[in-house]
């Protein structure tokens, strides 16, 4: 914290990069609202934390440690926050996640190597020269070679790291290429394809069900947001559009009975499905 005041007193930029994990991830606005408030932070980047419980360190096995966020700990965790971003910070505070599933909806590439097609151009040299892969398989199979004994440029056009990179597309289960939101998640990190589809194909994503929640539901207002950009206007005019919509829905709550149809377009009774939520709901307000 003091670190950061000096950066702040000299007015230097800087990003939160906030890990998502078993001891946090059941609060995302009290953890969204330190960062917005507290350290009135603009850019901010959370990281899921996945851990695989072996001895070596590596990625093997498919049990991970007590401190890994679930899937659906972390889906619940960015749709709490991006409900609360969508209706008063766009254009004011930038997750990366968000602007990464923008650039997806506007039709342009993620843009992050976790989202993206293929992947490995993030590799990673250790201090001995050793040349990695990518920073997440910084183990002996994944070596290319040596800083000291091979060339730089051979090592990351070798015929093993564009093997690498395209086995990120060439392996994704069919189940993920059938996904509606594979044109944004594209099976996520390899790092976390270690569980089995609902059909047993292995190398499912570990957070596809919180990634497929997320997704779905920040469908409308992406489709919004991306509209307003290719028009040539502000994504934050989604601010106003949440704020009619949520109004709207308000309207719609105050007239149901209990035994209704919920207005939230479930198909489910309301007592069933948005009234005990709202009735414990906390609210954003400014």
């Amino acid at each position: 914290m003091r670190g950061l005041e000096v950066l702040k007193r000299h007015g230097v930029a800087f990003n939160i990069l906030c890990t998502v994990h078993a001891g946090n991830a059941d609060h995302p606005l009290e953890v969204y609202r330190f960062f917005r408030d507290t350290l009135k932070a603009q850019f901010i980047q959370f990281i899921p934390i996945v851990e695989r419980d072996n001895d070596t360190g590596f990625q093997e096995g498919d049990v991970v440690t007590d401190r890994s966020v679930t899937a659906r700990q972390y889906g619940d965790f960015l749709i709490a926050i991006f409900d609360a971003w969508v209706r008063r910070d766009v254009g004011r505070v930038y997750v990366q996640i968000f602007d990464v599933a923008l650039a997806a909806w506007a039709g342009y590439s993620p843009g992050l190597c976790i989202f993206e097609e293929t992947c490995g151009a993030a590799m990673a040299m250790e201090h001995n020269g050793d040349l990695f892969s990518c920073d997440h398989f910084v183990e002996p199979r994944h070596r290319l070679g040596n800083l000291r004994e091979d060339l730089l440029v051979e090592m990351a056009g070798s015929a093993k790291q564009r093997k690498f990179g395209q086995d990120k597309r060439d392996m994704l289960p069919q189940y993920c290429r059938d996904c509606e939101v594979r044109f944004v998640c594209n099976g996520g990190c390899p790092k976390n394809r270690f569980i089995r589809t609902p059909d047993g194909e292995p190398g499912l994503n570990y957070l596809c069900a919180g990634y497929r929640a997320f997704f779905n539901h920040i469908d409308a207002p992406m489709r919004f947001m991306a509209a307003e950009l290719h028009a040539q206007r502000a994504p934050a005019n989604v601010m106003a559009h949440m704020l009619t919509q949520d109004a709207a829905l308000e309207r719609a709550y105050a007239a149901a009975g209990r035994n209704d149809p919920c207005p939230c377009g479930s198909g489910r009774k309301y007592k069933q499905c948005c009234l005990p939520k709202r009735r414990a709901a906390r609210t954003d307000a400014p």
